[in-house]
C-alpha cells in the first residue's frame, strides 16, 4: 500500500557530545554505536550486554522487536476529547485525524502524488479501510485517556495482510492463527487457536502490538515513552492491543569476552575517537551507516562474509556508491594520519555483531511464547536511565532486512 512509508528519522551529533543523541534510527545496532560515538557508545553497547546477562528471573529489559505494518498512532488531547487517530505520514505532518472522515480525506486526498488510476484506487481503498479503524479505537479509548498510543498493525489495518486459521496442508500445524503483516520480509505469528489469545483473535477485527507513548501528537520518535499494560484499551472485543513480550530470564552468556573488549577499547579508544572525530556528522549516517547495512543484507543472503569486510571493501564500496572524490580522499588522510584508527573500528564492529547474535541464539532457546514467531526480527532494549546514546536491536544477522 501506498502509506507504507517514512519509517524512522535519522540525525546525528558530535562524536564526543554527552547529551542523549538519537543516530540512523530511534534502536540502532549496538554495532553502530561504535561509529556514532566512538569509543563512548562502545563502551555502553558493551555495558547494554553485561546488563541483559546480570538481569534478574520477572525484571529483564529486553522485549521482541515487532515487523507489524502500518503503523498507528491514536489518543485523545484532553480528557473526554475526540480520538485521534493517524498513519506513521499523517502523524509526521501533524495533521489530526479528529473523525472518520478526517482521516478518509488525509489518506485520499493530501498523503502524496500519484501517477496511475490503480495507484488512486488503490489509495482510497487503503484509506477508506484505515478511516474504518476510528470507531473502533474510539470506543476502546478510554474518555480519560490523554496522550497519544504508538503501535504497529498485525492483521485487519491492510485488507491483503489479514489473519489466516491455518488448515494443516501447509507448513503450519492446524488450529494455529497466522498473520504475516509486513509483505517486504518473511516474518510471520502464530497463535493456537485453543488458547486464550487465539480465542480473542477469533473475534477481533484488528490486531495491533503497542510499544509506547507520546505526550503530544506528531512528537518526534524520541520523545516516545515505553509502555508495557495496553489493557485499557482491550475492552471491546473487535479490536486487540497486545502489550510487549519480555524474555523471561536472562541469556546465559560467558561475560567474560565482554571485559576483554572493554580492556581493547580502553586501549584502542583514542585511536577510534580521532578518526571519527574527523569526519563531519553526516558522514556517519551517510557513509559507515549504509555501507555497514549493506554489507549486512550481502551477508545475509550469502553474498558478502561479514567479518572478511575491511578497509579496502570499505574504500571500493564509496567508489562504487559515487561518493565524492574529495571526501573519499579525505578518509583515506585519515586512515593514513591514524594509523590502526579504521582497523580497530572493525574489529569492533565486527566482534560486537557476534556478540549480539549469542545473545539472541540464547534467547531463542527460551521456553515459546503464547504468540511466537518465524524469521522474528530478533529483541529490543530501551535506553535505561544512566544511558545517553538511545535504545538498541538485537537483531539476528541471518534476518534479511527490508529496507532496514
Amino acid at each position: 500500500m501506498l502509506l507504507r512509508e517514512l519509517f524512522f528519522n535519522e540525525s546525528g551529533a558530535s562524536v564526543d557530545d554527552d547529551s542523549m543523541e538519537k543516530y540512523g534510527r530511534p534502536f540502532n545496532h549496538p554495532e553502530h554505536f561504535v561509529f556514532f560515538k566512538g569509543s563512548k557508545g562502545t563502551l555502553e553497547a558493551l555495558q547494554h550486554f553485561k546488563e541483559i546477562a546480570e538481569e534478574l528471573e520477572g525484571k529483564t529489559t529486553v522485549r521482541r522487536k515487532w515487523d507489524g505494518n502500518p503503523q498507528v498512532y491514536w489518543g485523545r488531547e484532553v480528557k473526554g476529547g475526540p480520538l485521534i487517530l493517524a498513519g506513521h505520514n499523517q502523524w509526521s505532518r501533524g495533521v489530526k485525524g479528529d473523525s472518520k472522515e478526517a482521516v478518509y480525506n488525509f489518506i485520499a486526498n493530501q498523503s502524496g502524488k500519484v501517477t496511475t488510476p490503480e495507484q488512486q484506487k488503490e489509495r482510497q481503498q487503503f484509506a477508506q479501510q484505515f478511516a474504518n479503524l476510528y470507531p473502533l479505537f474510539d470506543a476502546a479509548t478510554p474518555k480519560n485517556f490523554v496522550g497519544f498510543v504508538y503501535a504497529d498493525a498485525l492483521f485487519g489495518v491492510d485488507p491483503g495482510l489479514n489473519k489466516r486459521l491455518d488448515t494443516g496442508d501447509k507448513q503450519y500445524p492446524k488450529g494455529i492463527w497466522t498473520f504475516c503483516p509486513n509483505p517486504r520480509s518473511k516474518t510471520c505469528y502464530h497463535v493456537d487457536a485453543a488458547s486464550e489469545l487465539g480465542q480473542r483473535i477469533s473475534k477481533a477485527q484488528v490486531m495491533v502490538v503497542g510499544h509506547g507513548t507520546f505526550d503530544s501528537f506528531g512528537a518526534a520518535d524520541e520523545d516516545q515513552q515505553p509502555m508495557d499494560d495496553f489493557s485499557m484499551f482491550n475492552a471491546t472485543p473487535g479490536l486487540i492491543v497486545q502489550g510487549p513480550i519480555y524474555t523471561d530470564t536472562a541469556p546465559t552468556i560467558d561475560t567474560t569476552p565482554i571485559d576483554e573488549m572493554i580492556e581493547y577499547v580502553n586501549e584502542h579508544g583514542p585511536d577510534v575517537d580521532n578518526f571519527i572525530g574527523s569526519l563531519p556528522n553526516p558522514d556517519k549516517n551517510g557513509i559507515f551507516y549504509p555501507f555497514f547495512n549493506q554489507m549486512s543484507r550481502l551477508h545475509a543472503t550469502g553474498q558478502q562474509d561479514f567479518d572478511s569486510i575491511n578497509g579496502k571493501t570499505f574504500i571500493s564500496w564509496m567508489q562504487s556508491k559515487g561518493v565524492s572524490a574529495k571526501k573519499q580522499q579525505h578518509i583515506v588522510n585519515m586512515i593514513q594520519q591514524y594509523p590502526g584508527g579504521l582497523d580497530s573500528i572493525f574489529f569492533l564492529i565486527k566482534r560486537i555483531r557476534n556478540m549480539k547474535d549469542e545473545i539472541d541464539a540464547e534467547i531463542k532457546r527460551q521456553p515459546r511464547k503464547e504468540i511466537w514467531d518465524t524469521n522474528g526480527e530478533g529483541h529490543v532494549r530501551y535506553a535505561q536511565k544512566h544511558h545517553k546514546y538511545g535504545n538498541i536491536k538485537l537483531v539476528p544477522t541471518t534476518w534479511v532486512p527490508a529496507g532496514n
